[in-house]
């Protein structure tokens, strides 16, 4: 059935009416006018809102304790981009795999790339996605160049692929291999495309983009000149953007990496063989054409909601870009943008008020939060053979344990009072001389306590560097910072994963650092 246009809708609505309408003034003096004048009412009201299709206010789904003042309990998601900022000049560029295309993709399809008037996606297939094309970064690669690496077999069963390409290649590798080639083609391409912007931003299909923030960044913000600025990683000393966390390059750059480096794709498509990933060919064909990467992490940032390390460094920074976010997340964090109270700078704060503060817990069991700042293993050569490599890497020598820390190994209760514990004086002798966890647990408390009162300036709540552990096979590791994790189960009773948060010392962090006076803005370097 087509649908009527907007005027035929009226004309059809007005129509209605007069038909209605005519049997009411006809019946005026009947005595059942009353039931038929109800009746026709119902009838219109029932038509007219079909043809109007009056928008639905939904429940927020993300509305829950602890939340009520950040987001709103009910929302008309029937604008989603009233408010969006003006992306003129700006060009986002998408990278994918037909691997993942459309399990990934349409999210962003959905939400964030809905408002955005231009972008441009690329894989390493031309294909079609609903009204938006997805262009083959790959296509121009050398054959001979193909033929000399095993994973452009991957490509090239993807080409000859006659149905899904989850049915054709899914027990296929190369993917990642594959994936190092399309970061400089994107380059060439994007110029040939959409040249003469004033930037490029560049992300991958499990990358959440802030725009307000990007924007506003990019607008006021952004060094000028030819510039290359993201999150920076280094391999072998060398510093580059780390491609998950997004990127961004000034027109500039672009237009000296194109004209000035002559065969750019190509000339890098004969490296990428010998290199291990393509963000790292890219900031060696910046520093071919004279700039270098600028550090703008955490606003750039390589973690999700669940995943950042809150606390020290991030806090009032503005949050602009994530990485590793699942498609629910991609929705779930759209729909915080969407509905959330406060339209200022999102701030990385916010995302904790949002995504883990409702869910703080002292105690949890199967559940990874991903404490592996300092880990405390028993001095035993069981022990230590006992925990895991990373927390063997990471353990404190036992000479340097305080006598809480020396207890820490045998059990997630003795683990949990570590962070209590931390930075107080606790005499050897006292502590050994307690005969079982609960009167240590009162012990502690108390001398914890009487530091809180005695920190008048908040100086000792401020300096916290312990919020959170996890204890797992003989393992206690705890946290510079606070992170919700994920859960994580093991196979037998000896290997599961026990995680608690040091909830008193982060809610008295969070009071002694106070409010934002605004969003730090970290200048690139």
């Amino acid at each position: 059935m087509i649908n009527p246009t907007c005027s035929s809708r009226v004309a059809l609505v007005l129509a209605l009416t007069m038909l209605l309408a005519v049997p009411l003034w006809q019946l005026s003096s009947h005595s059942s006018t009353g039931y038929y004048r109800k009746q026709a009412q119902d009838l219109y009201d029932n038509v007219s809102s079909y043809f109007t299709h009056e928008q639905e206010v939904y429940n927020n789904t993300l509305y829950q304790n602890g939340v009520e003042h950040s987001v709103h309990a009910q929302y008309n998601f029937s604008t989603p981009c009233e408010g969006f900022p003006d992306t003129s000049n700006i060009m986002f560029i998408m990278k994918t795999g037909a691997s993942e295309a459309f399990q990934k993709l349409p999210v962003h399809l959905l939400t964030t790339m809905s408002c955005l008037p231009d972008f441009l996606i690329f894989s390493d297939l031309e294909q079609q996605i609903g009204k938006y094309h997805l262009h083959d970064a790959l296509d121009r690669v050398n054959p001979a160049l193909m033929n000399q690496h095993p994973e452009f077999e991957l490509y090239k069963a993807q080409k000859r692929c006659p149905i899904s390409q989850q049915d054709c290649t899914a027990d296929i590798d190369g993917g990642w291999n594959l994936d190092k080639y399309k970061f400089l083609n994107m380059v060439d391409r994007a110029w040939e495309k959409r040249p003469g912007m004033d930037w490029y931003v560049f992300a991958e299909a499990d990358t959440y983009i802030v725009w307000s923030n990007m924007v506003e960044w990019l607008r006021e913000r952004a060094p000028k000149g030819p510039q290359y600025l993201g999150s920076v990683a280094l391999l072998n000393e060398f510093p580059f953007a780390h491609g998950g966390s997004g990127y961004v390059v000034s027109g500039e750059l672009m237009r000296n990496m194109v004209n000035n480096i002559t065969n750019l794709a190509s000339k890098y498509d004969t490296r990428a063989g010998d290199s291990c990933c393509g963000d790292l060919l890219f900031a060696e064909a910046v520093a071919e054409a004279g700039t270098k990467v600028q550090q703008v992490h955490p606003m750039f940032n390589g973690e999700r909601p669940l995943s950042i390390p809150y606390g020290h460094g991030q806090w009032c920074e503005p949050i602009i870009s994530m990485h590793h976010v699942n498609p629910e997340e991609v929705s779930m964090i759209w729909q915080f943008e969407q509905t959330r109270k406060n339209k200022d700078t999102l701030l990385i704060r916010d995302l904790y008020e949002a995504f883990m503060a409702p869910h703080l817990a002292q105690f949890r069991r199967d559940w990874d939060n991903l404490s592996d700042d300092t880990c405390f293993i028993g001095p035993d050569e069981a022990d230590q053979e006992y925990a895991g490599d990373m927390e063997r890497s990471r353990q404190r020598l036992e000479r340097d344990k305080n006598p809480v820390e020396k207890e820490a190994h045998k059990s997630p209760a003795a683990c949990a009072k570590v962070c209590e514990a931390d930075k107080l004086v606790i005499p050897e002798d006292e502590y050994a001389a307690l005969p079982n966890d609960v009167d240590k647990g009162h012990y502690l408390r108390k001398k914890y306590d009487q530091r809180i009162a005695e920190d008048v300036d908040g100086a000792f709540q401020r300096g916290r560097t312990c919020f959170q552990w996890r204890y797992h096979q003989g393992a206690c590791c705890t946290s510079q910072s606070f992170k919700l994790g994920k859960p994580r189960r093991g196979a037998i009773e000896e290997d599961r994963w026990t995680s608690g948060a040091f909830v008193k010392g982060i809610h008295q962090w969070i009071d002694a650092t106070g409010e934002c006076a605004g969003p730090n803005w970290k200048e690139p370097f």
